[in-house]
């Protein structure tokens, strides 16, 4: 129930990339595009499916229909990432890339079992999903590979903040592993001071990474918002 698109890096990747996944530093650039969005997130948190979530009253149903449109975006974003790593030459980020890749690859391989799906071609996603999808795709064939990682970084941060918010829960919380399970912001930290190290030989423009993070998050509002329209 947790966000299996959120990048889990053990112990031996992140030596082995010397990523540290303590919050970075309070001027970083992880910083700066979360706190140009901070409406956003409290929006998301207001929603009514994330309010239910807290409660536990979310009808199973909308929940089930949230996951199986988003098994459309994760159905369709796995490539996403291939394309993006096999056009950078930065072995960090191709490595985040890959792990990135993996993870989606493994929650795909769960779908057939869990929600008989087996890719997406039967799915009928929400609009919002297809958009968002779209948009992912875009930003991972025709911008700066350190892009694509830049819009992975919402939905990694966002899901883990909003965790945080709800907690603690009541283990009566039909809901409470969803609540427990996203609460660990470790990868979104390790992506942000990557991007630290990132910047000091390669230039990323500040304004665009914030315009593409602003529209990933929106995206991510969106989905939560709509989840429960029939």
């Amino acid at each position: 129930m947790k966000n299996n698109r959120s990048t889990k890096l053990d112990h031996n990747f992140l030596t082995e990339y010397k990523l540290s996944t303590a919050p970075p530093p309070t001027d970083a650039l992880f910083w700066k595009m979360w706190n140009a969005c901070q409406d956003i997130a409290n929006e998301t948190l207001n929603t009514q499916f994330i309010q239910e979530i807290k409660s536990g009253t979310l009808n199973p149903l909308h929940y089930g229909g949230f996951n199986i449109s988003d098994a459309y975006y994760c159905f369709k974003g796995a490539q996403d990432y291939l394309n993006a790593m096999d056009r950078t030459s930065n072995p960090t980020l191709k490595a985040l890339l890959h792990k990135k890749y993996n993870s989606y690859q493994k929650y795909n391989d769960t779908f057939p079992k869990t929600w008989r799906i087996k890719d997406a071609e039967g799915i009928v996603p929400s609009e919002v999903c297809k958009l968002y999808s779209k948009f992912e795709s875009m930003v991972a064939s025709h911008q700066e590979p350190i892009y694509a990682l830049i819009v992975m970084i919402p939905c990694e941060y966002l899901w883990a903040w909003l965790a945080a918010q709800l907690s603690p829960t009541s283990s009566k919380n039909l809901y409470a592993p969803w609540i427990t399970g996203n609460n660990d912001p470790n990868g979104s930290y390790a992506m942000g001071n990557f991007l630290e190290e990132y910047q000091k030989e390669n230039p990323i423009d500040e304004k665009l990474a914030t315009q593409l993070y602003t529209q990933a998050i929106t995206y991510e509002y969106q989905n939560f918002n709509t989840a429960l329209n029939s």
